[in-house]
């Protein structure tokens, strides 16, 4: 009986962490994922296997996410202006949502959001899609 009661109980916590990850960022790396070299993390512990994901607007967008997913960043590098790049990452995903935001002076505001996430909302408060995980706003003023 108490095995029964323990199997019961893992199936419950598997079925609360089915969130499976950015499902872009989950296909074998190419040379066009390379991270622009000026791009880094001074924290060794986030997710640094990144994928290109869109090309918008001379800004090219890329993310990873950690191998259990609860960890994903968003990179952006505008390749006219290197020197304007952005890193992001958030950790404790569990399940679809934004994942984080991020901006720099005279860049687009960039918005990572987990595969499914529904939205609506950001297309009605005017951002606008570049891939189905990025999502741009106004630039940040000068």
């Amino acid at each position: 009986m108490k095995s029964a009661a323990a199997a019961a109980a893992l199936l419950l916590l598997t079925g609360c962490s089915s969130y499976s990850g950015i499902a872009a960022v989950q296909r074998p790396a190419e040379a066009k994922d390379a991270l622009p070299a000026d791009i880094r993390s001074e924290k060794a512990d986030l997710p640094s296997d990144f994928r290109l994901l869109a090309e918008d607007d001379g800004v090219k967008y890329f993310a990873a996410e950690s191998p259990e997913h609860t960890t994903a960043c968003i990179a952006a590098y505008p390749v006219d202006k290197p020197d304007q790049w952005m890193l992001a990452c958030s950790d404790g995903i569990t399940g679809e949502r934004e994942i984080v935001t991020t901006s720099h002076t005279g860049q687009p505001t960039v918005k990572l959001v987990t595969t499914g996430f529904d939205t609506k909302a950001l297309e009605a408060e005017g951002w606008r899609k570049v891939h189905d995980n990025v999502w741009v706003g106004a630039a940040a003023n000068p």
